[in-house]
């Protein structure tokens, strides 16, 4: 890869307004992403249905993720982000007036939760294409590293700004929050100046995009093979982040502040990640990166379903941290490294289909289990799959990646 030292990632502006934003929308996402579930479990007392609601808001990625590239390759970018982020504002706004006027009903919110990812997911993959744009390849590396900074600086900062808002106020309060943030990232988003390919905005046949698209992801081994472990990487991932919150909450009955302060530690190790993956990636290469963060996840899971106590769970979370961003930046920027501009939301959402795949399955099968189980069966389920996905990652060919 070629390095070039005196040029500065922070001297493309469209960048700025990207991570900006970015910055902003992490934060909104946070809160309402914790919020809707454990609206659902305040309304049903169901762990299951609170573990539905999680899975419904990745339901979109796989009905629509394969499609929604060819759409985004197709429009102008600043637009279209734009549109998908005061779509989720105004829903969030919607959502929070009805929540104040009406007797909640958790089929409201099963549809906004489908229908907020629907517009989340629009906008992250026009993210992706605008990246491509917005700076050469050989900052990918650097700037999927900056995106997660900021996502896992939120983890770091929102836990403990959320565990107010959604432990000892209103849970409704947290979704008015995240349409303000919506709102003041929208104005910021609006200076953004991409300079698209003016065959980009051209109009084409739908289903030739689409196969073309297809045919490209085929045709780079790499990037389909990567993209199938990464469905096996976000299922145990998620999972584990959904119940862990189940399990300081409901099971060790931890007061919000413990909780807020415990669930940063994932914030912590993910800016450790953020800052040191670069550099290790480097040395090691992207198939080591990801065996090191397998086997991180493993002992993660693992020490989480043994120990109960807060010194153990904030050391499970930290390592949490530190391997999900890890794999994050390697995989994104491998995407990026590995496409072509004209082609990028298209296998930006094919792979994103493919990497949450299994994710509402595995959600729905965990809260199933925690039900009969308690949570700590769901960690050790995890860690085993962990473990599994290990052996069989070390013996494949992307493994040698770099």
């Amino acid at each position: 890869m070629q390095v070039h030292p005196r040029e500065s990632i922070w001297q493309h502006r469209n960048f700025v307004v990207l991570i900006f934003t970015g910055f902003l929308l992490s934060f909104g996402s946070r809160v309402y992403e914790l919020a809707l579930p454990l609206i659902i479990y305040e309304l049903t007392q169901s762990s299951t249905a609170m573990g539905t609601m999680r899975a419904l808001q990745f339901l979109p990625i796989l009905l629509f993720g394969l499609f929604i590239g060819v759409f985004v390759d197709r429009a102008d970018k600043k637009r279209w982000m734009l549109m998908s982020v005061g779509l989720q504002m105004i829903l969030l706004f919607s959502l929070f007036i009805y929540s104040q006027t009406q007797e909640p009903n958790e089929v409201v919110f099963y549809g906004a939760g489908f229908l907020l990812m629907v517009f989340s997911y629009s906008y992250i993959n026009a993210r992706i294409s605008s990246i491509k744009l917005a700076l050469p390849t050989h900052m990918m590396t650097s700037a999927n590293a900056k995106f997660t900074f900021t996502q896992t600086f939120m983890q770091v900062m929102g836990p403990a700004i959320s565990g107010a808002i959604l432990f000892l106020s209103s849970l409704y309060y947290g979704l008015l929050i995240t349409a303000c943030v919506y709102l003041f990232a929208l104005i910021v988003l609006a200076r953004i100046d991409l300079k698209e390919p003016s065959q980009a905005l051209q109009a084409r046949h739908f289903w030739g995009e689409f196969k073309a698209g297809w045919h490209t992801l085929r045709e780079n081994r790499s990037l389909w093979e990567l993209s199938w472990f990464v469905s096996f990487f976000n299922a145990t991932a998620l999972s584990f982040e959904l119940m862990v919150i189940f399990f300081v909450k409901d099971e060790l009955h931890w007061s919000a502040a413990r909780v807020g302060i415990v669930l940063s530690c994932a914030g912590i190790g993910g800016l450790l990640g953020s800052l040191v993956t670069e550099t290790l990636r480097r040395r090691i290469g992207l198939g080591a990166c990801l065996a090191l963060s397998l086997i991180g996840l493993a002992l993660t899971y693992s020490l989480t379903g043994l120990y109960g106590n807060s010194i153990a769970v904030g050391l499970a979370l930290f390592f949490y941290g530190f391997a999900t961003t890890m794999q994050n930046i390697c995989i994104w920027s491998f995407r990026h490294e590995t496409t072509s501009a004209p082609l990028m939301g298209r296998i930006g959402g094919m792979t994103g289909s493919i990497f949450k795949i299994g994710v509402p399955f595995a959600l729905i099968a965990s809260g199933w289990l925690a039900d009969f189980s308690g949570a700590r069966a769901v960690f050790i389920v995890c860690g085993l799959v962990q473990i599994v996905v290990f052996v069989l990652w070390v013996r494949s060919p992307v493994f040698r990646q770099q």
